[in-house]
C-alpha cells in the first residue's frame, strides 16, 4: 500500500501563495515610492508614517505567503520520500519473486 496523496491539489494551492506573494511585491514598491513630501508640510509626517506602516505590513503579508508556498513543496516533497520509503520497505519483506511488484496507485481527485 502507497501513500495517497493529492499532489495535484497541493501544487494548485502552492503556486496560489506564490502568486500572492509575487502580487504583494508590486504594491510594496509603490508604497515605498511613493513621496510624502509632495503632500506638504502639514501632513508629510502622517503621510510617512502610513506608508512605512503599509509597507511593512505589505512585506510581512508578502514572505507569509512565499512561506507557504515553500511549506507545501516541502510538504508535497516529504509525502514523496515517505512513499518512495514504505514502498521500498514493504517490497524488502516480500518474498524474492514479488519483490519488484508495484503498488496499486488509486485513481481519483
Amino acid at each position: 500500500m502507497t501513500l495517497q496523496m493529492w499532489t495535484a491539489t497541493l501544487a494548485r494551492a502552492r503556486t496560489a501563495w506564490e502568486e500572492q506573494s509575487e502580487g504583494l511585491d508590486g504594491p510594496r514598491k509603490n508604497l515605498a515610492q511613493a513621496d510624502p513630501t509632495l503632500l506638504g508640510d502639514a501632513v508629510q509626517g502622517a503621510a510617512d508614517a502610513f506608508l512605512t506602516t503599509w509597507e511593512q505590513r505589505v512585506l510581512v503579508l508578502r514572505d507569509l505567503a512565499s512561506g507557504h508556498a515553500d511549506a507545501l513543496a516541502q510538504s508535497m516533497y516529504d509525502f514523496l520520500l515517505t512513499d518512495q520509503d514504505s514502498v521500498r520497505a514493504t517490497q524488502d519483506l516480500l518474498p524474492w519473486e514479488d519483490r519488484d511488484t508495484a503498488p496499486v496507485s488509486a485513481v481519483g481527485p
